[in-house]
């Protein structure tokens, strides 16, 4: 049941990340966290150096989010669900890479490279993560909690970075969407459910 809620959380922080972030009156300018990605690189403000945002800057909740998928114990799940997870995990560390044909140059391109770079590590950390969850997954349990908190804080960062360029752009406030909503409480979901586990498994060791 505990792993059921936790996968509900995650799916959450997924659908919200994938869901609009910025909500103005224009049906255009309604982008979801992954679209900011590359809107936000166009963005005068951000070319001229107006505001400090990079394209990494916008993908590390989705770099939170694969990782998520493999910090829960894998041992005792069946085959197939456990190729799901490990497959949703290696998506989304394929979306966190520049989109094509943009990565074919990304590695000579500064702009592109450092998100190039975030897309290797997810890869290497979902791989870390999936033999870990395997000898100790406890530890990845545990882990799993930290990442999930380091998804909401991001996730913040990302819509706080986002905000003042959509703001100029429209020249006011800059209205919030469901997605960032739906997506720090996925996160936050996730981390209390970890916090709850390891305060029952405390207490459970003290008796």
């Amino acid at each position: 049941m505990f792993r059921i809620v936790a996968y509900l959380a995650l799916t959450l922080a997924w659908f919200g990340y994938f869901s609009p972030w910025i909500m103005p009156a224009p049906v255009a300018l309604r982008l979801t966290g992954y679209d900011l990605v590359e809107w936000l690189s166009f963005a005068q403000g951000v070319r001229d150096g107006t505001f400090a945002v990079t394209r990494v800057d916008m993908v590390l909740p989705l770099m939170m989010i694969a990782l998520l998928f493999v910090t829960q114990d894998l041992t005792g799940l069946k085959r197939p669900v456990r190729s799901l997870l490990i497959g949703l995990a290696l998506i989304n560390a394929f979306l966190v890479l520049p989109s094509y044909p943009f990565i074919l140059t990304a590695h000579a391109d500064p702009e592109l490279r450092p998100q190039l770079i975030a897309g290797v590590i997810t890869f290497v950390g979902v791989a870390l993560m999936v033999a870990l969850s395997i000898k100790r997954p406890t530890w990845a349990e545990r882990i799993g909690g930290v990442i999930a908190a380091g998804g909401i804080v991001f996730t913040i960062r990302a819509y706080a970075l986002a905000s003042p360029v959509i703001a100029d752009l429209l020249t006011r406030s800059t209205p919030i969407g469901y997605g960032i909503i739906l997506t720090v409480i996925g996160f936050a979901s996730y981390t209390l459910l970890i916090a709850a586990q390891l305060y029952g498994r405390m207490r459970e060791t003290r008796v």
